[in-house]
């Protein structure tokens, strides 16, 4: 079979490597989309440390994790799955280990399922979702995990820092569950149109203050000490930068949610009089659920988002290299797309 191989930075290749063994309580699934995640880039462009993808030896090593596919071997003890079935891998769960995830394989043609089971490692797609728009199964349940760790109500007002892939999941799933008032932070003003199209109110921190523009659209309430703040409910992190828990503490109102979806690499100093005083809670979001996947593949069959639009560009296996250089790219794409068919 064919595979896309992490060799190092900024190199991967294709090669013939051998097909997976299917065991008895095992299926094999023919890849059909798969998807670049920033991990991904990371490794691509800084080494396997910052992506947790690394090459095993000179051979390299297969990666991946975003996948979409059919099953195409089944062992003798599973009865519950079919050949042709078509299907999502959750790569947290496809091998015992979780710490493997992001070389799980979605960048080659076959990938192994150990221990197969239903919505556990493979979840059933519904006849009405494409490949196309299940491919963003993964990320989705990342950004819809960020939303419902805070427990995040359609009548909640939300910040959302980052319009990155994460971040426009998170607002996709917001959008899913009927809420409609939605502010994005970024500094790309591309990405900010992106967010208009999919339905949230986009600032760039460049073209002004903040806090006046959340103000207008989202509204001001006083606290119990006289002191302005915004009226918002939950603030959902998808950016990692120091200064979003400073601000959240600082303007948001008592009782208000910070999720942490992004990565912080910075140790951070936090004013805990204000957590205390104001009731403020901060939460790690990471990851997802069984749960957050069955809500994501429930509104992506149901068309309840436009996610779909943050796909910008789909290459085939044999043009990874420029996939993966487009993807390295956050003025060109958002999301790239590798089509295996």
């Amino acid at each position: 079979m064919r595979a896309l191989i992490y060799k190092g930075v900024q190199k991967v290749e294709l090669q013939e490597i051998p097909m997976p063994v299917c065991g008895p309580d095992d299926v094999i699934v023919r890849n059909v989309r798969a998807g670049i995640c920033g991990t991904d880039v990371s490794a691509y462009l800084l080494g396997g440390l910052y992506g947790g993808i690394f090459p095993e030896s000179e051979l390299g090593h297969e990666f991946g994790h975003e996948m979409v596919g059919f099953i195409h071997e089944t062992g003798g003890n599973v009865a519950a799955l079919e050949k042709g079935m078509r299907v999502f891998v959750n790569p947290l769960t496809r091998i015992p280990d979780p710490s493997q995830a992001c070389m799980a394989n979605a960048f080659s043609e076959y990938v192994l399922v150990q221990k197969a089971q239903i919505d556990h490692n493979i979840y059933i797609l519904p006849d009405s979702l494409s490949f196309d728009d299940a491919v963003l199964i993964e990320p989705f349940s990342v950004g819809t995990h960020g939303k419902n760790t805070a427990q995040t109500k359609p009548e909640d007002k939300v910040i959302i820092y980052g319009a990155g892939t994460i971040g426009l999941c998170a607002l996709s799933a917001l959008i899913a569950q009927g809420n409609t008032k939605i502010v994005v932070v970024d500094i790309d003003d591309k990405r900010l149109e992106t967010v208009k199209v999919l339905g949230g109110i986009g600032f760039n921190p460049k073209s002004g203050e903040l806090y006046p523009f959340l103000k207008e659209h989202l509204g001001e309430i006083t606290n119990i000490y006289r002191t302005p703040v915004i009226d918002v409910d939950v603030v959902i992190d998808c950016a990692g930068v120091p200064s979003i828990p400073v601000d959240f503490l600082n303007y948001s109102k008592p009782g208000a949610k910070l999720s942490c979806v992004g990565m912080h690499k910075k140790e951070l100093m936090l004013d805990f009089s204000i957590i205390m005083s104001k009731q403020n809670i901060i939460l790690g979001s990471r990851g997802y659920t069984r749960e957050d996947i069955r809500e994501v593949i429930h509104n992506l069959a149901g068309k309840k988002s436009s996610v779909y639009k943050i796909i910008t560009h789909i290459f085939r296996m044999e043009e990874g290299t420029e996939a993966f250089l487009t993807a390295s790219d956050p003025s060109q794409a958002i999301k790239v797309i590798l089509d295996l068919e």
